[in-house]
Formats: C-alpha cells, structure tokens, sequence
C-alpha cells in the first residue's frame, strides 16, 4: 500500500486529505509543519508528499528545498489556498516555484478529489519508475562481480 506523507498547518484539511487518501487505499502519515515533515522523512519509505505552501515556521517552498535534499527523487504535489490567478496580484506565483523546484503537481485549494487523486497518482507512477531504474541499476551490478559495487553517496 502506497504511503503519503501530507504536510499541513490546517488540521482541518490535513484530516480531510487523510480520509480522501485512506478511502482510496493509501496509507497517511500527517505533519502540521514542515520541520515536522521533514523528521518524518527518515522514519519511513514515502511514495509522495503533499506540500502546503504557507505555513507558520518553515514554509512550503523551504521544505521542498529540504524534502529534496533528503531524497532527490521524492515526488511531491504542491497545494495553496492562496488566490494566484488574480492579474493584478503582486505575490509572487508560489505554486508556479513549486513545479519549477520538481513539483508533480500544484493545486489551489480547493481542489476537486479526481485532482488530488490524480495528482497522488502521478507521485506514485514516478516513484515506481524511480524505483525500478534503481532496481535495473542493481541488476547489472550484481551480473558483473568482477568489479567492487558502488557506493552510494545519498
């Protein structure tokens, strides 16, 4: 069963993605920042994270930026409740940062469920690619025992 990591300052939401991801067969680990997602990281394998933007502490950007140090090929979906759409807005487009910094997804809260789904869904597909580039990798190492395996410096 696939595990996902959601991390959220609203309790409300986390929650209400928790049950939306628990109904369709995901396991859910919950953090209500970002440092405390982020010592989640080491505690278990996750096949994707949901990521708020605007946190207190750490924010969304921030803990990607540490998500990605931690494990380069996490696959992650982005959500704000923030307005972007709006021309005559200054803020910057934090959800548009997100995908620059890897993001699979970004979706602006609320979302629909298929959107969420889908987005999971994607996260899912690329960690199994991941991991079976990895597992090819292994592979043609173990068919070569004349040469010392690699380390892995991650």
């Amino acid at each position: 069963m696939p595990t996902i990591l959601v991390i959220d300052d609203d309790h409300s939401i986390r929650h209400a993605i928790q049950a939306l991801l628990r109904k369709n067969g995901y396991e859910v680990v919950l953090a209500s920042d970002g440092a405390a997602g982020l010592k989640l990281i080491g505690s278990a394998r996750f096949d994707a994270v949901i990521v708020d933007m605007f946190m207190d502490g750490m924010d969304g950007l921030a803990t990607i930026r540490e998500l990605k140090k931690c494990d380069p090929k996490m696959p992650f979906v982005a959500m704000s409740g923030f307005p972007f759409t709006d021309p005559r807005n200054s803020v910057p487009d934090f959800l548009g940062m997100a995908v620059r910094l890897g993001a699979v997804a970004a979706l602006q809260k609320p979302c629909r469920v298929f959107e969420l789904l889908n987005a999971v869904q994607k996260c899912i597909a690329a960690r199994e690619r991941d991991s079976e580039s990895e597992g090819d990798h292994e592979d043609m190492v173990e068919m070569a025992p004349d040469f010392e395996r690699p380390r892995r410096t991650s």
